[in-house]
């Protein structure tokens, strides 16, 4: 019987570790800026519109230093970094990022 409480309560004490994990996003980076999380799986690239450097993934950290505008399109773009790649500037949409604020 004391082995099966443990193990429940070890199962139960796992799952509540992992979903504090998820929730909380990632900083990025110390770099000033504003932090978002990203709304879905993101090509950062060299430009707008531009090549991919890298995928950034969903539910994690975007620090943005920057922003512009596409000439003809209106899509915004932000630059900035994101989590999974701290040292590696590039731009992603204004819309693939949410819940923004500035530490």
């Amino acid at each position: 019987m004391k082995h099966r409480i443990l193990g429940a309560l070890t199962v139960a004490g796992l799952a509540l570790a992992g979903s504090t994990v998820a929730a909380s996003p990632a900083a990025a980076s110390d770099t000033y800026g504003a932090i978002c999380v990203l709304n879905q799986n993101t090509w950062l690239r060299d430009e707008p519109h531009g090549s991919v450097l890298l995928t950034l993934t969903a539910g994690r950290g975007f620090r943005w230093h920057g922003a512009g505008s596409d000439n003809g399109s209106g899509v915004m773009w932000l630059y900035g970094h994101g989590a999974e790649a701290p040292t590696r500037d590039g731009w992603v949409p204004a819309s693939n990022v949410s819940n923004c604020y500035w530490p």
